[in-house]
């Protein structure tokens, strides 16, 4: 399933995928996650584990089906008393998965797994946050109609406060904009997201940001 480097990626060892498991790994974020520990590095399994905070045995076992689909590979074997420890790596810097592998139907199954993974977070998050108590639903002074989480009767939660998770949930579908400045937010959104997924650290988030045109009522698809 590989093909020769093109002029772009000199130097570089890339894959083209085929394999309809490698590709389901790949695609899906979930599964990819436990790929990122040896995409272009070395790592044992323990080690890897150990970043990811899972068990061994369990990352072992997603570790042998991406050698069995061609995504990962042993790099070398540390000797040591006994058995030798495998250092793994992925068989590529970069794989490259066409387009006419990944229908519509994926993507929205892809979507779905995010889905559950925010709702998974917030669960997660609300628990950890001793100042929630419960629920508001009022009409406030322009007449607007609110549900809000609160922490009393009277008082609205706040979820930038000094002592609350690092939690957001946010939308809105009647931004306006023109090209330029959509174009501007896309950017701007991009680097955010890039420049804070390059500082590590200990506690996983998952960071999903959706921007995307909404056609006019009535527009075919």
């Amino acid at each position: 399933m590989q093909e020769p480097s093109s002029p772009r990626t000199a130097g570089v060892r890339t894959v083209t995928v085929t394999d309809p498991a490698a590709a389901r790994i790949l695609l899906d974020p979930d599964e990819l996650h436990f790929l990122e520990p040896f995409l272009n590095r070395e790592s044992t399994v323990k080690a890897a584990a150990s970043l990811l905070g899972c068990n061994p045995n369990s990352l072992l076992a997603r570790v042998r089906r991406m050698l069995a689909c061609g995504l990962l590979e042993v790099a070398r074997e540390v000797p040591r008393a006994g058995r030798a420890v495998r250092v793994y790596r992925s068989a590529a810097e970069v794989f490259f998965v066409p387009l006419s592998g990944w229908h519509y139907d994926d993507h929205a199954v892809w979507a779905r797994s995010r889905a559950s993974l925010v709702d998974t977070g917030l669960r997660y998050g609300h628990a950890q946050d001793e100042a929630l108590r419960g629920h508001r639903i009022y009409r406030d002074e322009r007449g607007v109609v609110n549900h809000q989480l609160a922490v009393n009767a009277e008082t609205n939660h706040d979820p930038l406060g000094p002592t609350s998770p690092a939690l957001l949930t946010a939308s809105h579908d009647a931004v306006y904009l023109d090209f330029a400045n959509a174009k501007r937010l896309q950017q701007e959104l991009h680097d955010l997201m890039v420049r804070y997924k390059a500082l590590g650290g200990g506690q996983r988030y998952l960071l999903w940001l959706n921007f995307v045109p909404l056609p006019a009522e009535g527009t075919p698809l």
